[in-house]
Parts: C-alpha cells; sequence; structure tokens
C-alpha cells in the first residue's frame, strides 16, 4: 500500500520528541554481507570521513508507541543507487530478520527486538519516504 501525498511532512525538531532518533541504515540482508533487501544494520551516525562499501543512509526513527517504527530517510540523504534499490516500489522489502539495537529496546522499552522479513509499507512524501515497520 502506498502512501502518498505532495503535502510537506511536518517535521518535528530533532530533539521535540524522547522516541526518536537519529541512525545509520545500513541497507541489505545480513546473510549475504549486506547484498540483497532489506535492513542489514541499524547503527548510530557514522563520521562524514569514515567511507563504508556497503549502501547506507541516515534515517530518523520514531517510535510509535507499541505498534511499530517509522524510518523516516531524507531524499537529499539518498544516492540514485539506493533509491532505485529500496524506493521505488510501494513496500520495502525484508528478506531477513535484522536486529533492533539493543539501547533502543531497552529505551523505547520496545515489544520486540527484532523486524521480522516481509513487505513494509512506504510512503513518500516531498522531501522524504518513511517506511512503517509494524510489530
Amino acid at each position: 500500500m502506498l502512501r502518498q501525498t505532495n503535502k510537506a511532512a511536518l517535521t518535528l525538531p530533532f530533539d521535540a520528541s524522547p522516541r526518536q532518533m537519529e541512525m545509520e541504515v545500513v541497507f541489505g540482508t545480513p546473510s549475504k554481507n549486506c547484498d540483497g533487501a532489506g535492513v542489514c544494520m541499524l547503527i548510530h551516525r557514522l563520521p562524514k570521513s569514515l567511507d563504508i562499501r556497503c549502501p547506507h543512509a541516515p534515517a530518523i526513527i520514531h517510535c510509535s508507541p507499541g505498534r511499530e517504527l517509522i524510518f523516516r530517510f531524507r531524499k537529499n540523504d539518498l544516492n540514485g543507487l539506493a533509491i532505485q534499490a529500496y524506493f521505488t516500489s510501494e513496500y520495502f522489502q525484508v528478506d531477513e530478520a535484522f536486529r533492533i539495537p539493543p539501547s533502543l529496546v531497552r529505551k523505547w522499552n520496545l515489544p520486540v527486538r527484532w523486524i521480522q522479513p516481509g513487505r513494509y509499507p512506504i510512503a513518500k512524501f516531498y522531501r522524504e519516504w518513511r517506511v512503517y515497520f509494524s510489530f
């Protein structure tokens, strides 16, 4: 299901919500050394001077209490290859479960530690894409 709107997304200041954190999303499948579909890992932001070969992008991760994690990807933070590979469909494909960092699980008291394989809806906004990972 594609959620699309021409309206600008409401952007809260980074520290406006205690259930929001900016992290680096490394795309791919964990057992395939970051090849394939999905999220290989979530890590704290990388220094700009560090370059890794795996496709990755910063995302603001927001927790909707008890229901889902929302990954907000700013369009200007993604390169053309990442857009083609992950954001041209109405769903974000996850081929293999990926781990939510234990610090987030504890901080937000999440009911799960892993996001399971599946297809998760993508919403397109003027300046960002949002992926909704339901629990």
